[in-house]
């Protein structure tokens, strides 16, 4: 299949693009982290972000809120 096709997929069945889908999917499995205990740092490293901070603007941007704030307030 090639990445076009894929696209156009993802578009027709879960009616948003691939990316936004996967980032959806990292966001839900970092709540799982986070509820679990994980440590933010580790939490960045296991889903793949260059550094800490970069997933917590993407956690952030996505939810309003820190990861940690978000821990905080469970």
């Amino acid at each position: 299949m090639t990445a076009r096709t894929l696209e156009r997929r993802c578009m027709k069945e879960l009616g948003m693009p691939l990316n936004e889908w996967r980032q959806r999917l990292k966001l839900l499995r970092a709540i799982d982290e986070l509820d679990g205990g994980a440590q933010v740092q580790q939490i960045a490293h296991t889903l793949g972000y260059a550094t800490p901070s970069a997933f917590i603007v993407m956690f952030k941007r996505m939810t309003g809120t820190t990861p940690e704030q978000y821990r905080l307030s469970r």
